[in-house]
């Protein structure tokens, strides 16, 4: 067993004894093809409750940058795939290295956001999420993360279909352009969120 597999498996324990963790839609996330998902962002236990919920495929979390100065914990989150970005400004080798994880299987892990919102409600969607769907040809799939975040308290993770990107393909897209689509899935994860909720 792969260092990643055992460590979502201890995620999922984690998830389940301390959170009445609950995963809906898991069918829409398919064993192969070209996927990115992304998910709204409130707390730290986010990733580990994605982790948690997607069992059938390896993930490739984008993360800032800021995470790897200390070295335990860079080295566990390499192992972890996980991808640091520079939030302000990333560079081309760092785009190269997201690209590369679609193409050979990862699913690709965002946050619109870009970063946590903490306060109620939202925030507005990067148009990075749009740049790696068109230029990895890849489906996007909305995730809504529903909870208070608080010990036994319910935690819903709810999976929407994948949207496709298809007719974008190949098309050289504005700012505007791409922070407009990005913002279309981030509408999809917050209407999921709110009719959850109840």
């Amino acid at each position: 067993m792969s260092f990643y597999n055992f460590a979502t498996k201890v995620l999922l324990m984690f998830s389940k004894t301390f959170y009445k963790f609950e995963v809906i839609g898991k069918e829409n996330i398919p064993n192969e093809g070209n996927i990115i998902i992304a998910c709204n962002h409130k707390s730290n236990l986010d990733p580990i409750f994605i982790a948690s919920a997607i069992q059938n495929r390896e993930i490739a979390a984008i993360a800032k940058k800021e995470l790897f100065k200390s070295k335990p914990l860079a080295f566990i989150l390499n192992k972890l795939n996980v991808i640091p970005i520079n939030r302000d400004k990333p560079d081309v080798s760092t785009i190269k290295s997201i690209l590369r994880s679609i193409k050979d299987g990862y699913i690709l892990g965002i946050f619109p956001e870009g970063t946590r919102v903490k306060e109620p409600g939202f925030g507005q969607a990067k148009g990075g999420l749009t740049v790696f769907a068109v230029k990895g040809k890849a489906d996007v799939v909305p995730i809504s993360i529903i909870s208070n975040y608080k010990f036994f308290n319910r935690v819903t993770v709810y999976i929407d279909k994948p949207i496709s990107f298809k007719e974008y393909y190949g098309k050289k897209l504005t700012t505007e352009e791409n922070e407009r689509l990005a913002q279309n899935v981030l509408e999809v994860i917050k209407e999921n969120y709110y009719i959850h909720s109840k």
